[in-house]
Formats: structure tokens, sequence, C-alpha cells
């Protein structure tokens, strides 16, 4: 007699079954063939992985493999921009999309010291020991920073020896997201010109944008200098926002192109920002990219703003980031973008290794039209109206960098703690100041109590790029980042042609000429 087969196992059995039969037997088959169909190739996957995570002389988890295995496949695709997200690269993805990043808090009152903390809990000229029970000697300043800010867990312990002390005292931090905003706060410059950075495309970059426009407008600016330079890009949406704010309701801001109608629109201006008498130039570089370089397409297009600085990146695609679990997302291009004017910026892979402006022998760009009938290159990037050359790396910051090398860091920080010091003394008062040879000099004394190996020949020889470096701290902790902005604008030679173009006219149109005149001749370089 026959016993009677257990419910649980009948049901199992009849799943398997089931499975077999919808999926043509890939579960009964006991080994993948070469060849055959999907469920074929996805068996013979699972066989690669098992025998991988078995045999290998390496151990390897299977959760490792796929991870590895589904990374190579989104890195086959020959897309530069598609990328699988996870974990950490996932979280700092998010930060840079909504313009967060982590700031540093101190937890009570550090151990063993009575010191009187601001900020983060760090003054200049303390000494990082330990992280987390890390010794962090030999540490650069960029690579204990990024300890402190990415490293795992919401808090973190530092032991530091205090500048001036032998003892060392222990500091407990938090790790908190903050908010960093896309845009600077407005600075007015002479003449009624305003300059505002706006350095990436991130969640309420418009709107950040926006108020210190409107600021600047209240405060008298007539004209504005919008900084694009090295604005990675990011969120289309807000790239569309701030186009839209320096054009009209309705005009055409871009048009996308990709495999399905949710890819592919027209974006238009909904939302001005009621500046129409206000002149603007923009700065772009080689570091303008993606919806940043959709600000600069269209508003040269339109006639609405001058282009100064140089070619800018070319990534005239779009993304799309398709979450997939927990801290796990897909990015992939789907689709291209084209100004206005029915320009693509995107460059070509080969002109990307042979650098800005450049196209493969024998094509030449087509040219298009702006609204106002002027001609703009189909290129790869927003070739600028009027090309201007940043500021080299002067021979006095190379020779500083080549005697300090990886202790440059360190010099930087003698620099900050001298101007900490000189703002107790109160020996500087006026904005305008100037640094001095005395200051020079007791800058130099300082670094060389500090032990870095930098020869007093050197020091001299050097004395110009130390002058400008100490003289941006000595503003910034006297006086503010608005000090700094006015200083470091009398060094930057793309924004004072641009402050030049400006003082010599009167109207965006004069100004545009003027632009174009300027490049033709070579003036304004």
């Amino acid at each position: 007699m026959m016993r009677s087969f257990p419910r649980a196992r009948w049901i199992a059995l009849s799943t398997v079954v089931m499975i077999a039969f919808v999926s043509g037997g890939w579960l009964l088959r006991p080994a993948p063939a070469a060849g055959g169909g999907v469920y074929q190739q996805a068996r013979l996957f699972e066989h690669v992985v098992a025998a991988i995570n078995q045999h290998y002389i390496d151990s390897l988890g299977e959760g490792d493999l796929y991870q590895r295995a589904s990374s190579a496949l989104v890195g086959s695709l020959q897309d530069p921009y598609a990328e699988l997200l996870i974990k950490e690269s996932y979280r700092e993805y998010r930060r840079q999309m909504t313009g967060t990043e982590v700031d540093l808090d101190l937890d009570g009152e550090p151990t063993e010291s009575g010191l009187d903390l601001k900020g983060d809990g760090f003054e200049p000229g303390d000494r990082v020991v330990s992280i987390n029970g890390r010794n962090t000697t030999g540490w650069s300043a960029s690579r204990i920073e990024e300890e402190l800010r990415e490293g795992r867990g919401p808090t973190v312990t530092v032991v530091v020896r205090p500048r001036g002390s032998e003892r060392t005292v222990v500091r407990r931090l938090t790790r908190t997201a903050v908010h960093v905003p896309a845009a600077s706060s407005g600075v007015l410059l002479d003449g009624g010109v305003g300059y505002v950075v706006l350095r990436r495309m991130s969640e309420g970059a418009a709107q950040e944008l926006g108020a210190a426009v409107d600021q600047l407008v209240a405060d008298g600016m007539r004209s504005l200098v919008l900084d694009l330079r090295s604005n990675p890009g990011g969120l289309i949406r807000e790239g569309v926002g701030v186009a839209g704010m320096f054009l009209q309701t309705g005009d055409t801001i871009a048009t996308s192109k990709g495999r399905s109608a949710r890819h592919s629109k027209t974006y238009l201006a909904e939302q001005p920002g009621g500046w129409d008498n206000l002149r603007v130039v923009l700065l772009v570089n080689r570091g303008t990219a993606s919806s940043a370089e959709l600000i600069a397409g269209a508003l040269q297009d339109h006639d609405r703003a001058v282009v100064i600085g140089t070619a800018t990146y070319g990534k005239g695609v779009l993304q799309t980031t398709y979450p997939l679990g927990d801290e796990v997302a897909i990015k992939l291009t789907t689709a291209k973008w084209y100004t206005p004017s029915g320009r693509s910026v995107q460059r070509p892979p080969a002109e990307a290794v042979g650098g800005a402006g450049n196209r493969l022998p024998g094509i030449q760009p087509s040219v298009l039209r702006t609204k106002a009938g002027r001609p703009v290159p189909d290129a790869s990037g927003i070739l600028p109206d009027l090309t201007v050359r940043a500021s080299l790396r002067s021979d006095a910051e190379r020779l500083l960098h080549g005697a300090l090398g990886d202790e440059f860091d360190r010099f930087r920080g003698s620099v900050a703690e001298f101007a900490a010091d000189l703002r107790a003394e109160g020996g500087v008062n006026d904005e305008s100041f100037q640094v001095t040879p005395e200051m020079r000099d007791s800058l130099f004394e300082r670094v060389v109590e500090e032990g870095l190996p930098l020869p007093r020949e050197t020091y001299d020889e050097a004395a110009f790029y130390v002058d400008e470096q100490l003289g941006y701290e000595i503003a910034r902790e006297l006086f503010g980042t608005e000090s700094v902005v006015r200083r470091q604008a009398k060094a930057d030679r793309q924004l004072q042609a641009a402050l030049r173009l400006l003082r010599r006219t009167n109207s965006q149109q004069e100004t545009l000429t003027a632009a174009v005149a300027a490049q033709a001749s070579g003036r304004l370089r």
C-alpha cells in the first residue's frame, strides 16, 4: 500500500513542474548549453557563478560575483555615462543631486582639554593624530578630510594634538547632512556688475539663483556675470529653470530625442525672472557640462547672453536613473538633447581624447543661426562668442608646489593660522589692505617653526604667489567671502574680460556686437 504524499511536497513539486513547463523545462535540464534561448543563457550564467564561487583560488561570495557581473554588464554598453549605483556610490549620487554634503558637529566638550572650540571642533594648526583608531601619520589634509566626512557610521572619534600643545585630546564628532547652495551669494562689483557662481544643477538651483539675482537687482545691479565654469551639470529640470528665467515665456530652451516618446520632448521657458533689461555674460570652460551647457546653448541661441571663456565639455545626452532596490539604482543614457537652433554639443570619443574644439581631420562643423541671425557652429561643446584663456598656473605656484610636494597642505594651514592670528591682533582694518614684506617674513618664520621643507630662497622667488594667497586668506578671515571674491576678480582673466566688455557697452546687443568684434580682432583675449 502506498503512503500518502504530504501536501506541502505536492505543492512544491507542482510549482517546479509548472515553472519547468512555462520556461521550456529550463530548471529540469541538468546542464546549460552554449547556445539556446534566454533561459539557457541564464542557466549558464548561474553555473559560471557557482563554479567560480566553489573552485576559484580566491574566495569570492556569490553576492559579490553577481554584483561584479552586473557592473561589468553596465560597463559593456559603450556608454560612458551608464553606471550601476550601489551603496556609497548611490549615496554620493544622491548627495550630488540634492546638493548636500556631510558636516561634522562636535559632541560635547573634548576630553582632557578646556579649549573654546568653533565650527566642527578644529582650529588652525591642530594636528589630527588618529581617526577611529587609525594612525593618520603621513596623511594629506585632503585624505583626512575625506575620511572624516565620508567614512562609515554616524559618528567619528578623532584624536587631535591642539596647536601649541604637547597633549592630545579626544573629539567625538557626528556626521550630519547639510544643504550646500548651488548658487553663491551674489557680489556687486564696480560699475553695477553683479557676479554669481552657479556651482552645480542640484535640486533648488534655479530658485537659489533667482533669489541671488533678485537681491543684486535690488542692490542696483545693471548687468550680470554668471559663472558656469567647472559646473558639471546635474538635473535637467534645474537647467531648464535657470535658462527660462532669462527668456520669454514659450521660448524654446532645448529639445530631446530618445527611444521612447517619454524621452522625446521640447523644453520651454515657463517662469521668466523679469530681468529683461539685465545684460548677461556667461563664463564657461572645459568643466562646464551637461545641463550647464544647456543653459549656455539656450541663452546663446536666443542672443540673450554673451558667452566668454573656452569650449565646454560636450555632453549632449540625458541620463535617467532607475531605482532597483534599497540603495541600488542604474543610470542609463536615454536621450540626446539639442539647443534651440538645433545644435548637438555631444563630443565624439575621438575628440574627448584630442581636446577641446578638435574634430577629425577634414570634418568641419556646420553653421547654424541664432534667433537674431548670428552664425554659431554646430561643434563639440558650446564654443564661446569670445575666447579668453584662463590664467595659467604661475611659475611661483609651480615653484612652491615643487618644493613642498605632499606638504603643500600644511603650508596652506600655516597661512590660515597666520590670518587667524592677524585677526586676533587687530593689525588690519581696511579691506583694501596690501600684504607687506613684514607679513611675508612673519609667515616664513611660522613655516620654519612648523618644520616645512621650504628654503628661504625658494620662498622669496614665490613671493608673488605667497602674497596673493596670504591676501585671500586674510580677507576671508577679517572681511568675509565677498572680500575674497573682489580680490580674486582682479586676477581672473576671463572675468576681467567680461567686466571690460560690459563697461564699454550699454545694451545686450551692443555687448554681443563688441564680443564678436573682439573675437575677430583677437582683442580682450
